[in-house]
């Protein structure tokens, strides 16, 4: 949670600390059950040099393709989660989405953190890495939405600014606050792909 713990939409979806305490367990009980889903990837990163701990994590969504059926397992949300801003955030990404890439099989990487003591060590490129690797050799599209603050980590491995999506949100003084972020999308050169087996 150190990772998201300013962002302004997580804030509105979780908007008390107790709230955000009950989430990190249904973090930790989706992160398990994605383990398992044959369509979901999820990496971490442990620095060796501290006892193993977890630095990084993130969550790759596999391609789905033509003649397979596939439903994500639901997330539970804790009691007090603001659902109304969490299914209209919902819909302006998966609009987007649709827009950028279309229904067509892509990678998404649907989540990505590091631990602030740990930024700008490589953790997240590593992760990045592990999706390109597989859109190269698969010949599709990879797909994320990002904090404006972290576009130029994904521009250094070659994804493009797609789309800018938004939405105003209630600040904690009751303000409104437009809050935005930036689809990328990686798609792979004609020259670095290799057929899908």
């Amino acid at each position: 949670m150190a990772a998201f713990g300013t962002n302004a939409m997580l804030l509105a979806q979780f908007p008390t600390p107790t709230i955000r305490e009950q989430l990190q367990l249904c973090i930790a009980t989706k992160a398990l059950a994605d383990i398992g889903d044959p369509k979901t990837a999820v990496l971490v990163v442990r620095d060796d040099g501290r006892g193993n701990d977890v630095v990084s994590f993130a969550k790759w969504s596999r391609p789905v393709w033509e003649g397979e059926v596939y439903v994500e397992p639901a997330w539970s949300w804790p009691e007090g989660t603001d659902l109304e801003v969490l299914d209209r955030w919902t819909g302006v990404v998966e609009g987007a989405k649709e827009r950028v890439v279309g229904e067509g099989p892509c990678y998404r990487l649907t989540y990505i953190g590091t631990d602030p003591l740990h930024e700008r060590r490589g953790a997240a490129s590593l992760s990045l890495q592990w999706g390109i690797q597989h859109c190269i050799h698969d010949n599709i599209p990879a797909y994320l939405e990002s904090t404006v603050d972290a576009g130029p980590l994904y521009e250094r491995h070659g994804f493009a600014a797609a789309e800018k999506i938004s939405m105003v949100l209630k600040g904690t003084e009751n303000e409104s606050v437009n809050y935005e972020e930036v689809c990328f999308v990686f798609r792979p050169s004609i020259g670095s792909s290799t057929a899908r087996t």
